[in-house]
């Protein structure tokens, strides 16, 4: 059985690249995600909820080096305004922050990985083959089946890069079915990339994140917004307790 080994906090992700997607998604899937949780999306634009698909590069981390995707819903409390308040709690400090990520999908390629992320902050991590390729101005990642069958490619070209002030992160989670806010200090040269034009196709359906973002309704179509920085660090905090409104 595997067993987690003991961290100190804050978890050091020393060099990595991180790029986010964000885009239109459907409603009722986020409405189904988000069932129980007493959390509603934050971000909604066109009357579409946005969804966060974020390929990560770990290449130096107290985990190890290992690749990953996730797919977020951006969220708020219930009880908490939305709308474009949601958008400026981005960059709000740790004490007013209510914006934070609920991840519903984060497949890693190591299990030193899954096994941190579920027992010390509750991530629904999960095993499987993922390849980035990262190049200057496109990039390629392909999820695979345990069997080693492509299932979902993510494939396109990043256009034009704008610098934007980078953004501390935090995530909410179950762990022992207590809510837990995370809060996650972050350090990067971000690039804001307006005009990326990168597509989400699946190929199989065997695996549950090709099934989510079937659901999502994300394939086929141009993100939102790309953001992307080739130097990122980050600290995670240790979890904290919090009560969903």
């Amino acid at each position: 059985m595997s067993t987690t080994p003991s961290y100190s906090f804050p978890v050091e992700f020393r060099d990595v690249h991180y790029i986010a997607l964000l885009y239109r998604s459907n409603t009722n899937a986020i409405q189904h995600y988000l069932k129980s949780t007493r959390l509603k999306p934050a971000l909604v634009l066109g009357g579409k909820p946005l969804v966060a698909v974020g390929l990560i590069q770990y290449k130096d981390s107290d985990l190890g080096a290992y690749h990953e995707v996730i797919i977020a819903i951006p969220v708020v409390p219930v009880a908490s305004g939305s709308g474009w308040k949601s958008w400026l709690d981005l960059y709000a400090s740790k004490e007013n922050r209510e914006i934070g990520q609920y991840i519903i999908q984060i497949p890693v390629t190591t299990q030193q990985s899954v096994d941190a992320g579920r027992n010390i902050w509750g991530y629904p991590k999960t095993l499987l083959p993922i390849d980035h390729q990262f190049e200057k101005s496109k990039l390629q990642t392909t999820i695979s089946s345990e069997s080693q069958l492509a299932e979902v490619c993510i494939t396109g070209s990043l256009g034009i890069a704008l610098p934007v002030p980078g953004m501390n992160l935090m995530t909410y989670s179950l762990l022992n079915n207590q809510w837990m806010k995370t809060w996650v200090d972050v350090k990067a040269t971000m690039k804001c990339r307006p005009f990326a034009d990168i597509r989400i196709s699946l190929k199989n359906q065997t695996t549950e994140i090709a099934t989510c973002i079937s659901e999502l309704g994300i394939t086929n179509q141009a993100p939102f917004l790309t953001l992307e920085a080739t130097k990122f660090k980050a600290q995670f905090h240790a979890p904290e307790p919090c009560i969903m409104q």
